[in-house]
């Protein structure tokens, strides 16, 4: 990292920092004080795998609002590229990007936040931060410039983030749709002597530190909703 920047990690609170926006000046993450958002950098404006990206960030904009998160995008494009970008998206496409972009024409924001990688010294990698309604660093994702991102994937990891938050679980792989546990949420291991003989007692599971439970089937189903693919 260049200018002594350190990368945020994951449990951290997210850095304090002024951006020019195509909404206009933003202070992170005070902005979204209360909210869950999402900051994701994409490589540049009038490239192909980034242009599907808005526009299937912009289709699902909807649900992420009803999970309290908001978007934001990055690129080291400017702000006159940016607005030129989406509004070309809008007549060509008809998607209007509802959400606001960060325009990083120094790369000082993408160094700060360690989107700048081998790959290219002068493109933002695909980055995506998450961030919770404490302003907690919650998961990070980078993808290659070549590789356009799963849009249900990011949907499913902030649903499933504020479950475990709301019910003290942790979450098995591919959930709500686990090989070994199905619907089913995992109970996190106990760590001590005293706590490992009850937990198969209490819960059902393979081992003591292997156990699950049910959470309520209306979660369930909502997120089953939340998450699904739709190609409009």
């Amino acid at each position: 990292m260049s200018e002594g920047f350190r990368i945020p990690l994951i449990g951290e609170k997210f850095p304090e920092m002024e951006v020019t926006t195509t909404h206009g000046k933003i202070k992170l993450p005070d902005y979204y004080k209360g909210k869950w958002f999402i900051l994701f950098s994409h490589p540049g404006d009038f490239t192909p795998v980034c242009t599907t990206e808005f526009v299937s960030f912009a289709k699902r904009y909807e649900d992420f609002k009803k999970l309290n998160t908001e978007l934001i995008g990055l690129s080291v494009d400017t702000d006159i590229s940016h607005i030129e970008w989406v509004t070309w998206i809008e007549k060509t496409l008809g998607v209007k990007i509802p959400f606001p972009i960060i325009a990083d024409p120094m790369g000082n924001v993408s160094k700060k936040l360690g989107m700048i990688h081998a790959e290219s010294s002068t493109s933002t990698v695909r980055a995506v931060f998450i961030v919770d309604d404490k302003a907690t660093v919650r998961l990070i994702m980078y993808y290659p410039l070549e590789l356009g991102r799963n849009i249900p994937e990011i949907l499913r990891a902030v649903r499933t983030l504020q479950l475990i938050d709301k019910y003290g679980t942790v979450a098995p792989a591919n959930w709500p749709y686990n090989e070994v546990i199905g619907e089913n949420m995992l109970n996190p291991p106990p760590h001590n002597v005293e706590e490992a003989p009850k937990r198969l007692q209490q819960y059902k599971g393979y081992a003591w530190w292997l156990t699950y439970r049910e959470i309520p089937k209306e979660e369930v189903e909502d997120t089953k909703r939340t998450i699904k693919i739709r190609i409009e």
